[in-house]
Formats: C-alpha cells, structure tokens, sequence
C-alpha cells in the first residue's frame, strides 16, 4: 500500500510511513528541474573574512559561490529533492547567516548572498575551527537516508596556522561522512597534509590563484562532487587518492569486560571490535615479517583481581603473533572472547600489556598504539597506577586511544590516560545518547591512517619534562631513546 501526490513539480512515492520500510527507501522524481544534486544534499559554504582577506577577494568568493549554485537544485520546500544550502563567514570565529531552515527560494538565495557585506576584519585565519563549527552546530540535525550527501565548501585567501585543529576536523569529518572542500587562492600546505588522512579521495583542496580562471575548476567541483551519482559514478570523476605510505603498526586493544558493561552492551561492544580490525593491513607471517600490521587483544576486568597479588589483571585472548590474518581474529571475537565480571584496573591492566605483549615480541614496529575500550572508572586502588602506566607508555612512544562507551567517566581519568591532543585519541561515544560505533569505527580508520604519516609525535613535545623526570626516578626507562626524540624531532 502506498500513497503519492504531487506540488510544485514534484511526484513523491510514499511508502515508508504505511510498511514500516527505512527512510531511504523514499523515492524521489521531479520534472522541470535541474537534476543535480542526483541525491538529497546538505550544502554548506563558507566564505573567509579574516585579517587580510581585501574587499574584491571576498566579492571573488561570492560570485564562484554563485556559479556553483547556478547549475543546482535548490531545495525550497518539504520535497526531499535537491540541495538545501547554508552560508557562514569566518575567522578565529564563525558566524551563521543563512541556516538550512530558512529554505530561500532560489532566486531569494541568490539575492541574499549577493547582498552579504564585505567585512575588514583583525582577527587571523583560523579554518580548522570553522570546519568544526560546521561539522558540530551547521550539521547537527541531518536529513536521513543512506544517500544523503553532506558537502562543506570552505573558501580560503590563505594559509592558516593551526594544523593541528584542521587535523581534527577531518577526523571528525571523515566520522560524520561530511566531505570538505578547500577552494585557495594561495598555498595551504596544512590543510594538504591533514587532508590526506583521509584515502577515498573526496577530502579536496582545489587551487584557483589570483588572475586565474576559476571556470574549470569549478565546472569539475560541480560535475563531480555536488553533481556526482553515487549510484551510477562517473568514471571520468575518479579523484586520486593519496599516496599510500609504508607505515605498519603493533596495536593492542584493551577491551573492557567488568561489570560496569550490560549484557547487550558487551555484545555490541565485540561487534564493533570486529568492524575495527578491518583497517589494518595484517601480516601473513607475524613471527618473522617486519611489515604489515599486528594486533593483540586483551580483556580486562577479570574477578577477583586485586593489585599486589599474583592474579594477572587481563585474560590475554590473542598476542601480536597468534594471528596471521584478520578473519582468525574476527572468530576468535565472535567465539572466544566473553564478559569477565569483574572490576576495572585499566591501570594495571596497561602495565601488564606493556610489559608482556609489546617487550616480549620480535621486531616491534616503529608505529605502536594501544586502544583502550572504557565502559566507566577504573578503580580507586587503580587510578595512581593509571596515571604511571600512561605516562610510561607515552614517554616511550606509544599512542593511547581511548573509547569511552558508559554514561558514567570521569575527565581527568580520561585525560590522564588518552594521548595528546585528546580531540585524536579521545572519543566519547556514550556521553548523551546509546554509543554511535559507526562513528567511532569511522573516526579509527581516519586515525590509524594520521598515525601512519606521522600526523602525530609519539611522544609528544608537551611532555617532555614530564618524560625526563621519569626516564631519571626509572632506570627502565630509555632516556638516551627520549633524548634523540625531542632533541633530533623523531616521531
């Protein structure tokens, strides 16, 4: 049983609501329009206004954003077809001025835009923090349906200073499937460089020089980005993607079975375990072979552990060599691996995997990173030990990630145990609503692919004193390794 009716051009097949069918089975055809966007699209620009950018810059920007909405379906009403837009300026702030919800017509549209003033502005150039105002606020209520397109066009007049914001906001980007465009009018070798995180070659920086023709550019932005089939790819849009780099990894996860963790919740948990071994490159021969990737996994939690026993804190279900290939870990999870029970010492828990999987294995890899999966606190007979195994590990070059899955954490445990910055090792999923793990499966594939080209330090600048200090009162620890890191800048 279905219903259908027509308004303003627009035929919409209903079937959804009646059969209890997903929202993307919704059909769309309209007649008397463009058909680009092909698919439901939410279309953000934003346009630069910070220190420097000069008056026919700024108008520059307008008319390109003009030319690319020329060619588009505007969405204008409740017709689910074309592309609603939105519009903001930046500088070290960003400022909203026409919001998806308004719905202009677009010859309103237009007009609105070709009236938005140029603004001098002292403030510097700060694009990472726009990205993430769009990617947090612009976005955060999203048309549904598998098909749905999320584009955000960013228009520069320069480069700016703060790689490290711009890294996160293509982590999070890559996570929310947003897909960034850069349009430069100079070098922007920062957003090159956090861009290539991303490997499907839909992250763009498109270079249009002063006194330059932007036409081209803008006619291949449209056709393959706004414009683009996801259903039917035009071949000739083929982006290239970054190059690969020869950059493998020895990762351990650290998977929380206490009791904090429902029933339903550790099973979720070991589903979404298994869709992250999928973004690694696993060696064939893990004893011997110095490439490819490794990957141990433990549980921790066991009852009855207490520090200072001979009890071990994590039930080891597979080391760095054990597997060869990432479907024997896969059924290892879906058939070994259950809840423990007991309480949480991830402090002690990290100390027992330093010390027993990554010391003990032959060739350890020059990348090696630990992903901690939290459903709440660890315990208080634990925190002091945490905050010493997370500084151990960092000053000797590991990357601590961190999930934290619960309703319940507490900040400075987090902060303590995640690696710096905490916006890339730090994600809280259970924070409001049930966790999202597609996100959190996503943001580890962009993140993996930052530690491979050394986005990172590991360890990073900020503790160097911190590490001294602990290299002098531990005589285990590597000093003359610390000091060729931070005196020779080895990541």
């Amino acid at each position: 049983m279905a219903a259908a009716w027509m308004g303003r051009h627009c035929w919409v097949v209903v079937t959804w609501w009646v059969l209890g069918l997903p929202s993307s089975l919704l059909t769309v055809t309209c007649s008397g329009a463009p058909r680009c966007p092909v698919h439901p699209t939410e279309l953000v620009f934003a346009l630069d206004q910070s220190r420097g950018v000069t008056e026919p810059e700024f108008a520059r920007m307008k008319e390109m954003m003009t030319s690319l909405l020329g060619g588009l379906r505007v969405r204008e009403d409740h017709c689910p077809a074309g592309a609603r837009v939105a519009v903001l300026t930046y500088d070290s702030h960003a400022r909203l001025l026409i919001r998806f919800s308004d719905a202009y017509r677009k010859d309103r549209l237009l007009r609105e835009i070709e009236a938005l003033p140029y603004e001098r502005s002292a403030s510097s150039r700060d694009i990472g923090k726009a990205m993430r105002f769009v990617s947090r606020n612009v976005f955060k209520r999203m048309l549904p349906g598998a098909h749905t397109r999320r584009i955000a066009t960013f228009f520069s007049g320069g480069p700016s200073a703060d790689a490290q914001t711009i890294t996160t906001a293509g982590l999070e980007f890559s996570a929310l499937d947003i897909i960034p465009v850069v349009i430069a009018f100079s070098q922007v070798p920062a957003i090159k460089r956090s861009f290539a995180i991303d490997d499907t070659g839909r992250f763009q920086v498109i270079m249009v020089p002063h006194r330059t023709d932007s036409a081209p550019a803008l006619e291949g932005l449209q056709r393959c980005t706004f414009c683009y089939d996801v259903c039917k790819p035009d071949a000739s849009c083929d982006q290239a993607r970054p190059l690969a780099v020869q950059s493998y990894m020895d990762a351990a996860f650290l998977l929380d079975g206490s009791r904090h963790v429902g029933n339903a919740e550790f099973e979720e948990i070991r589903g979404f375990l298994g869709a992250l071994l999928d973004h690694f490159e696993i060696t064939p021969e893990p004893e011997t072979s110095v490439t490819g990737d490794r990957v141990a996994l433990l549980s921790h939690a066991p009852p009855h552990f207490l520090p200072n026993t001979q009890r071990s804190p994590v039930r080891s279900e597979f080391n760095l060599t054990t597997y060869k290939s990432k479907r024997l870990m896969k059924r290892h999870v879906e058939e070994s691996v259950q809840q423990l029970n007991g309480d949480a010492f991830i402090g002690h828990a990290l100390q027992w995997t330093l010390n027993n999987v990554f010391l003990s294995t032959p060739n350890l890899r020059r990348n090696k990173v630990i992903f901690v999966i939290s459903a709440g606190e660890t315990s208080h007979l634990d925190r002091e030990t945490l905050k010493k195994e997370s500084l151990r590990a960092k000053c000797q070059g590991y990357a601590l990630f961190v999930f934290s899955l619960g309703p319940s954490w507490n900040d400075q445990e987090l902060e303590d145990l995640a690696s710096y910055p905490l916006d890339h090792h730090l994600v809280q999923l259970g924070r409001i609503h049930k966790p999202d793990h597609r996100y959190g499966v996503k943001f580890v594939k962009a993140f993996i692919s930052s530690v491979r080209r050394a986005i990172n330090k590991y360890p990073p600048i900020n503790i160097k004193a911190k590490c001294y200090r602990l290299s002098s009162a531990d005589p285990q620890q590597p000093l003359r390794q610390l000091q060729r890191y931070y005196l020779l800048g080895i990541t």
